[in-house]
């Protein structure tokens, strides 16, 4: 039976190329979605085979022992100088989807999604068609926390993230988090900081196992620029757009675009994600 998750009461997817080109390139995905540096694979043609499709489509990292099931709700952006890349998903939306993705490659948190599951999840139920390309709505293994959050920008020199984690059963908020950020930081950044705040809550709580992450700048100390070339965040957010219309062929393209940046293994774990989707995963298992 396909379970919904709980929503807080307070407050949240060429022609043929050759066959070791695939081989490379699931080679590369595999190592940023673990947390390497370097690219993820480049775009190619069109149209991707299956066999390219299956290589592109790695497993999502295990989480280990005892690690807490969260799920991303809302996340506020509270006067800011942001826009949203042309051609990509809204600003809020993005930055979602950037936290959501920056937790599913983690093994020390339990990244269950929550938003599409959800609308997927109450159509079967209500006996509705599936959109064209949709994945199927499959079984969540439940939520125990649901994240929150909101970046404002409040004047020339101070900017913060604050993180809510609010247990999914009750609606109770029973961890929180405050942290700087840099008034010039990109989305990038203010998404990793998010992740950063997901984190210092979950250690409040005493939910997260102990996981040393190859890539320091996905969770990062500072609250600088992440890095991330504006090229390949607009790439992202396009990645998106074509995801959230089951446009599997778009978003991968504009994902490996994405995923070419040093540095950017959240790219690298969207386009992973996609590919099993695309390749029969289901929603409660992306």
């Amino acid at each position: 039976m396909n379970q919904r998750p709980s929503r807080p009461s307070s407050s949240r997817r060429y022609s043929s190329v050759r066959a070791a080109t695939a081989l490379a390139a699931a080679a590369l995905v595999a190592a940023c979605a673990g947390g390497a540096s370097g690219p993820a694979g480049t775009s190619g043609p069109d149209r991707a085979s299956a066999a390219e499709w299956e290589a592109l489509a790695t497993p999502r990292p295990a989480p280990l022992a005892g690690a807490a099931r969260v799920s991303v709700g809302d996340i506020r952006i509270l006067a800011s100088g942001l826009t949203a890349p042309e051609g990509g998903v809204g600003l809020a939306l993005g930055l979602q989807e950037l936290v959501s993705v920056g937790l599913l490659r983690r093994r020390d948190v339990h990244f269950v999604e929550r938003r599409r599951f959800a609308e997927a999840a109450a159509r079967e139920r209500a006996g509705g068609a599936r959109p064209a390309g949709a994945p199927a709505a499959g079984v969540s293994p439940g939520v125990e926390y649901v994240a929150t959050a909101a970046w404002a920008s409040v004047g020339l020199d101070s900017a913060y993230v604050d993180v809510r984690l609010a247990e999914a059963a009750t609606g109770d908020v029973v961890a929180t988090w405050r942290g700087a950020t840099a008034t010039d930081a990109d989305i990038v950044a203010v998404g990793r900081r998010v992740v950063v705040g997901i984190l210092g809550a979950l250690d409040e709580l005493g939910r997260r196992p102990a996981w040393s992450d190859p890539v320091a700048a996905a969770a990062p100390a500072s609250s600088g620029p992440s890095g991330v070339p504006p090229e390949a965040a607009a790439a992202f957010f396009r990645g998106l757009a074509a995801e959230e219309e089951w446009a599997w062929e778009r978003a991968r393209v504009a994902y490996q675009r994405a995923a070419a940046a040093r540095d950017f293994p959240e790219a690298a774990a969207a386009l992973a994600r996609a590919a099993r989707l695309r390749t029969g995963g289901t929603l409660g298992e992306s």
